[in-house]
This record gives C-alpha cells, sequence and structure tokens, in this order.
C-alpha cells in the first residue's frame, strides 16, 4: 500500500493512466457552493428521516412483537441489508444516469414508500413496518452511493477532504435528532402510533419534502457511463464489483480500513448498551442515548477536524492518529469506575462520556482521509461502482461486529470491559500496520505537528505550483527549511541535500523515506544527482533545491551556484521561486553564531513561505534570483 500510493502523490497523478481519468476542473467549486450545500443540506434530511422512522417503528413493533430485542434486531437487519443486496444496483444506476438525477428520483421514492409506511402503522401490521423500513434502506442505500460518487464531482480535488468532514459531521447530526425525534413521536402518537398518526404523518412527509427541495437545488453532473449494461444477476456484478475495487490494490485496503472503522462503529454501539446496564448500572433509556449522542457528536466533530486538518489534500497521515487515538480511549473507557444495584456509577457516567467523544474525535480522523481517498483515486466511469463496494465491504464489516459482539459476549463470556479492552488491542495492531504501510504520510504528520509547535506558519502563492514537474528554488536561512518546504508544498517534493547529511542510520532512513536526492564532492556523485533530478520532473514530480549551497551566515541571501539550470535541460520544467521569511533568529538558524544551541527570541517564530509565479525556461541564474529576492520584498 504504501508503495501504492506513494508512488502516485510523487508523481502528481492520482493512479496510473489506465486506471484514473481525471476529472474537469470545471464547475466544480468550494464546499461553500450552492450545489454542495444543496447535498449537505439533502444528506441530513435523509439521515433524519430514516433514523426518525426507524425509531418510531422499532418500539411499535416491540409491543406488537412482545419483544424489543426481536424488534431491535430486524430493525437493524432490516437497514443494513439492503446496502449489500442493492450494492450493484445502486453503483449501475449512479454509473449510467446523472448522480444528480438518481438522489432526485431517490427523494421521490421516499415519499411513495413514507406514505406505505404511515398506512402500515394504521393498519398496526408490524412486518409490512418492517419491509417499510427495508425498502428505506434499499432508497438510502442508492443514495449513498450516488451521494459519495457526486462529492469528487462537485467540488475541487483540494476540497474533497473538507467536503467530506462538513458531510459527515452533518449526517450524524441527522442520525442524533432523527433517533430523538423518532422516540418523541412514539410517545406523542399515542396507543401504538396510531391515535395522532397524523403527527407522524406531518412529520416524516414534511422532512421527506424539505429533501426532495434541496436535491433539486444540486447542480447538473454529467452521465459516467451512459453505456453501462443492466446488471441483471445483482450476486455476479457485486462480485466484480469488488474485482474492480481489488484491481486497485490501493484503493482496497484504504476501502478495507474503512470497513473497519465502520465495523468497530457497530460493536461500540452495541457493547455500549451492555456497558450501560452492567458497568454503569444505568437502565434509563434517555441516559444511554447520551452515550451514544455523545460518540456521534465526537465522530462529527472529528470528521470537521480531519477536513480541516488535510490543508486542501486528502491527508492519509492523520489516520495512524485516529487509529491510535481510538486504541486509547477504547482501553481508557473499559477503566472507568463502576457502579453496583441500585447505585448507578455518576463518576463512571461522566468519565464514560468523556472518553466517548475523544473516541468518536479519533474515529472521524481515521475514516475521512480513506473516504476522500477511495472517492479521488476512483475511474470517472466507474466510480459508482467502485462506491457500491465500498459500501458492499463497510456495511458487511458492520455485520460482521454483529457476529463478533455475539461471539465475544456470549460464547467466550467477556464482559463489556474486556471488549472494550479487545477493541482497543485490535486497533493499536491495525495501528501498527497503517503506520508501517504509510511511513512517509505518518512522518509528515509528525513533522507537521512538531513544526505547529515551534513556528508559526504562513504559506502564501502555493497554487502557483504547477500540476506537472517543477524545480522548486528557495533561499537557505536554517536547517529547518527542508522540512519546512516539504511541508508547505501540497505534493511531497523531492529535496536535493547533500549525502554526508544522511549516513547515520536515522537520517539515512528519514531521506529514504523522503526520497532525498543526494548529493556529493565527487563529479560522479554530482552528474547521478542531475540524472535523478532531470528524471523526476520528466515524471511529474516537484524537486526542491537551495541554489545558495549552504545555510546563511549572516540573515542576508547569498549569490546563487548555476548548477540548477543544468538540471532543468531537456526536462521543459518550470522553476518556482520560494522566499521563506521570518527563520533568522529561530533555533535552527545561525544567528548568535551557533545552530542549535540557543535559545529563540520568540515562541513559535513567526515564518512566512511565499511561492513566486513559475519561471518558464530561465536565462541565467540572476534572473531566478531576482525573483525569490522581488518575493522577500512582498514578505
Amino acid at each position: 500500500m504504501s508503495i501504492a500510493i506513494e508512488d502516485c502523490e510523487q508523481s502528481g497523478t492520482s493512479l496510473s493512466a489506465d486506471l484514473y481519468e481525471p476529472d474537469r476542473e470545471d464547475g466544480r467549486g468550494a464546499t461553500y457552493s450552492r450545489s454542495f450545500l444543496a447535498l449537505v443540506a439533502t444528506q441530513f434530511f435523509v439521515a433524519l428521516n430514516d433514523n426518525m422512522f426507524r425509531w418510531l417503528v422499532v418500539p411499535i413493533g416491540s409491543e406488537l412483537f412482545g419483544s424489543k430485542e426481536r424488534a431491535v434486531s430486524l430493525g437493524g437487519a432490516c437497514f443494513i441489508l439492503p446496502f449489500l443486496v442493492f450494492a450493484a444496483p445502486a453503483g449501475y444506476l449512479a454509473d449510467r444516469f446523472s448522480k444528480r438525477n438518481v438522489m432526485v428520483v431517490c427523494k421521490v421514492i421516499e415519499i411513495l414508500v413514507l406514505c406505505l409506511g404511515i398506512a402500515a402503522i394504521l393498519a398496526q401490521n408490524a412486518y409490512l413496518m418492517f419491509v417499510v423500513l427495508f425498502l428505506l434502506g434499499v432508497q438510502a442505500s442508492t443514495f449513498i452511493t450516488a451521494k459519495l460518487g457526486a462529492i469528487p464531482e462537485l467540488v475541487r480535488h483540494d476540497q474533497i477532504s473538507s467536503a467530506n468532514g462538513l458531510i459527515n459531521m452533518v449526517s450524524m447530526c441527522g442520525i442524533i435528532l432523527g433517533t430523538f425525534l423518532g422516540g418523541v413521536l412514539y410517545d406523542h402518537t399515542g396507543r401504538l402510533g396510531v391515535d395522532r398518526w397524523w403527527v407522524s404523518a406531518v412529520a416524516l412527509l414534511g422532512v421527506a419534502g424539505a429533501g426532495l427541495v434541496t436535491s433539486l437545488g444540486i447542480g447538473r453532473l454529467t452521465t459516467a457511463n451512459p453505456t453501462r449494461p443492466i446488471p441483471w444477476n445483482i450476486l455476479g456484478q457485486t462480485f466484480r464489483d469488488v474485482r474492480l475495487l481489488a484491481s486497485m490494490r490501493a484503493v482496497l485496503l484504504v476501502a478495507t480500513a474503512s470497513a473497519y472503522f465502520w465495523a468497530m462503529g457497530m460493536l461500540s454501539q452495541m457493547n455500549i448498551f451492555v456497558f450501560a446496564k452492567n458497568v454503569l448500572f444505568i437502565h434509563q433509556q434517555a441516559y444511554v442515548g447520551v452515550l451514544l449522542g455523545v460518540l456521534t457528536i465526537g465522530i462529527g466533530g472529528g470528521a470537521v477536524l480531519a477536513g480541516i486538518w488535510s490543508r486542501g489534500k486528502v491527508e492519509l497521515g492523520l489516520v495512524p492518529l485516529g487509529a491510535a487515538g481510538i486504541a486509547v480511549f477504547c482501553i481508557l473507557l473499559a477503566l472507568v469506575p463502576g457502579g453496583a444495584a441500585g447505585h448507578p456509577a455518576v463518576a463512571g457516567y461522566g468519565w464514560s462520556c468523556l472518553w466517548l467523544l475523544a473516541l468518536g474525535i479519533a474515529a472521524g480522523l481515521y475514516d475521512i482521509p480513506l473516504q476522500a481517498f477511495v472517492q479521488d483515486r476512483s475511474p470517472t466511469r466507474s466510480r459508482g461502482s467502485i462506491m457500491a463496494a465500498y459500501n458492499f465491504l463497510a456495511y458487511g464489516g458492520m455485520l460482521a461486529a454483529s457476529g463478533i459482539f455475539w461471539l465475544l459476549s456470549a460464547p467466550l463470556g467477556l464482559s463489556a470491559r474486556w471488549i472494550f479492552i479487545a477493541g482497543g488491542v485490535a486497533t493499536a495492531a491495525v495501528t501498527l500496520f497503517i503506520v508501517r504501510q504509510l511511513p512517509l504520510h505518518t512522518t509528515r504528520l509528525a513533522l507537521r505537528l512538531l513544526a505547529g509547535c515551534l513556528y508559526r506558519i504562513r504559506i502564501e502563492g502555493v497554487e502557483n505550483l504547477p500540476p506537472g514537474g517543477a524545480l522548486i528554488v528557495a533561499n537557505h536561512i536554517s536547517w529547518a527549511d527542508g522540512v519546512l518546504l516539504g511541508l508547505a508544498c501540497p505534493r511531497h517534493p523531492r529535496m536535493i541535500a547533500y549525502a554526508e547529511y544522511f549516513e547515520g542510520p536515522w537520517l539515512g532512513r528519514l531521506g529514504r523515506l523522503g526520497r532525498i536526492i543526494p548529493i556529493g564532492s565527487t563529479r560522479k556523485s554530482m552528474v547521478d544527482s542531475i540524472r535523478a533530478a532531470r528524471e523526476s520532473l520528466r515524471l511529474g514530480e516537484l524537486v526542491g533545491i537551495f541554489p545558495e549551497g549552504g545555510i546563511t551566515r549572516s540573515g542576508e541571501m547569498q549569490e546563487f551556484r548555476p548548477g540548477f539550470l543544468a538540471i532543468l535541460k531537456d526536462t521543459g520544467a518550470p522553476v518556482v521561486p520560494v522566499y521563506l521569511g521570518g527563520l533568522w533568529g529561530s533555533i535552527f538558524s545561525y544567528e548568535r553564531g551557533r545552530f542549535f544551541w540557543k535559545w529563540p527570541r520568540r515562541w513559535r517564530y513567526p515564518v512566512t513561505i511565499r511561492f513566486g509565479k513559475p519561471i518558464s525556461q530561465p536565462d541565467t541564474v540572476d534572473e531566478v534570483r531576482r525573483a525569490v529576492e522581488k518575493l522577500k520584498d512582498e514578505v
């Protein structure tokens, strides 16, 4: 996975040309565009209505069946199974027709299905109620597949992570509110929902109508694959969709990692009920609902935070951070003080809310980059099939989690505490696996967090970086320049650096991980370095160099050496001038006649990194140096 993913990022493309067809930027906007906000609103109403109806009919079914467990299990199965059974048709519709039109039709169907649901409540037919819930699951699975595929078509590439964070937060709000309002409808509609049935009808149909109106505001989307044949063999098409996903190894591994998130979410949700009853000795449904609500709010908050921290790209470095958080907070949750019969654990309940909130935030940080990666790396013509396969894995993981929970709690007899510990230990193992698969992303995030503690960085003009290969030329003030320049670039640049700096085992591994281009003092070494840099530029990568040849000892920019012009020969790549401002006087600069061993004059040094306009085929060294100096005057 690390090779597959990192090679994509180094080359500046998403996947190899045979698998990826880049979307046109035309018509795609930011997360605040009218079209995307209409999608966000529609998703909110979908989540709200699905959960409102579900938690209205589940308690009605509990009384009609005479078994709460039977109604809850049936309600969960009716809503999850459509995502598995109808994954292939949902993917077909998202590819064969405009995803916007698919979502609008889903909203029309939702209104018709809910009319049948009101009739089932009036008829007091529990089985028909759950058939309606199943049908709502079918339309939800179709809508969500189209929605996931539509996000990269509605927003720019640099907005995909933020878009997923926002839409997931809004969806979580809809789930919480829908779960709450479903109980309110049950309490306020009299005997088994019949006495004041019109209240439920107005609420459900009103929300569905609002969703239909907002869906009409979604911008028109082009049909991805208008010639795709109808998949008459649903089971066979499902396997073909999964096989298509599996053909892209990096996407498959990321989708599987996301499926683990959904499995852990289902496991945690089921275990919370047992945990509240047997550990905290809390039996009131409202208090248990608060625990679930806190977890859901945390996931929404983590989703938004992931979008913000991604900074305009798919930041897979957040995945191991989120996974580590899930592992730690699962174990901390298992260690909260418990209660006893007749004496609920008040302190334990408070700590549980805190750790569940933190667990949710970590889960949001974990999953949003994974979702964004699958969307971004999916071929345009078959994105619907990829999203269908992704949903199949995700909801399959949820179904598997139900079986795992039964295995752990019944045959193995594990308590709720030990189930959380088991989940934490399993996630710790997953974290180690992810770190091994994503060493560059993990290291970049760690360096970004460390740099954030030492510097207050402002980045300007990053949009001047061209999409293909380019040679980044910057002034050299401190030992931290290469790291800061690398973190400022949306694509990881290959930095040219002296080979002797990376001779040790630790720095040598860091250099190999960052794909440093080493340059030595011999002529052969210099020729090899120039050749490697040229090849990287031809492959569409970014290459960084400090042409002064060393760190300034005076704070002033030194003369540029002409070697970087040789790198550009026969590559067609432009030069992007960059000025690093504000680093003189920081702990890694030579100010006061020494490196490292001095106190910085300020904590969180204010630093500005400004990217200039690309220079195509510069004639002289001075032309580039003057461009860097001009950026200095603008800072």
